[in-house]
């Protein structure tokens, strides 16, 4: 198929893929695509793999040659790119693209969730990152990683609940339905089964662990009530935080969004915003934002 017209490719890239969005002048979806890890700051040459991989699958998805990534501005919202000296390396990269700019997956995701317009987002995953675009200026809250930060995260909820499983198994605290299903999730029995199993244990391994602390909330268990507790209230300052910047809209997303949204205080959880798009559906559109403004 022949195309005249510039093609507009927003990219979502994080540690376990990189999603691709092509659409046209009319910002019509034409395909999308996904392809492997696009980290830059844990390795730049899968990266670039990745990002061109999802890019000529895109364009071939949509009946157009591979050539055509020549005629494509792409705006790619990568993890790991708030860091400088991985910026300059994604800008230092010789692409094959018509135009190419790089932001944080941070970034897009804020503008796909309000449809391309000023708003703040609390990102609720693995990991806890907050983030606000209001007139021109950019603010990131959080986002120190684990063990550092997130907390309210599915990481740190997991991690506070292997802790006090650790306490219960040292005889200092009484056992409950919590800490008696880790045990049991885990195959442990006694303290020392517990830090070998756990040793080496990165935020998605504790991740996995933060349901069971959510699912025994609901039931009253006082180590979950507890645990969930403190991370809804470094949730809400981050939440006053995002309000302080100017945002109006401010949404939350992320695996365990819901959850944590459904136990904040009903005023609060009035003042959030419905998610409108995806990471990548943000990409496209600022990648059109910034043909516009160099044709204008």
């Amino acid at each position: 198929m022949q195309q005249s017209e510039p093609l507009f490719i927003g990219v979502d890239g994080g540690g376990s893929k990189c999603k691709a969005r092509l659409e046209n002048a009319n910002g019509q979806l034409l395909a999308e695509a996904i392809a492997g890890p696009a980290n830059p700051a844990t390795d730049f040459t899968q990266t670039v793999d990745s990002v061109l991989m999802a890019c000529h699958l895109v364009l071939q998805k949509a009946g157009f040659a591979t050539a055509l990534q020549a005629q494509c501005h792409v705006v790619l919202g990568l993890a790991g790119v708030n860091v400088p000296r991985v910026q300059q390396l994604m800008q230092d990269w010789q692409h094959p693209f018509a135009s190419l700019q790089v932001t944080t997956d941070l970034h897009i995701a804020c503008l796909g969730a309000h449809a391309a317009q000023d708003g703040a987002i609390l990102i609720t995953g693995t990991g806890t990152a907050a983030f606000a675009s209001v007139n021109g200026e950019q603010w990131l809250f959080s986002a120190q990683g684990f063990p550092l930060g997130d907390r309210g995260s599915g990481a740190w909820l997991g991690w506070q609940g292997v802790c006090a499983t650790l306490d219960v198994l040292d005889g200092l605290q009484p056992a409950t339905e919590l800490t008696r299903s880790i045990c049991h999730r885990l195959g442990v029995s006694s303290n020392t089964d517990l830090i070998s199993c756990c040793m080496g244990y990165k935020a998605a391994e504790y991740g996995q662990l933060a349901p069971l602390v959510l699912q025994q909330q609901q039931q009253g268990d006082p180590y979950a009530c507890d645990i969930t507790a403190r991370g809804l209230g470094y949730i809400q300052a981050l939440l006053q935080r995002l309000q302080h910047t100017g945002a109006t809209r401010i949404a939350m997303i992320g695996g365990l969004a819901p959850q944590l949204a459904a136990l904040l205080p009903a005023a609060l959880q009035q003042q959030l915003s419905p998610v409108q798009g995806s990471p990548e559906v943000g990409a496209a559109a600022l990648a059109r934002q910034y043909f516009l403004e160099k044709v204008i």
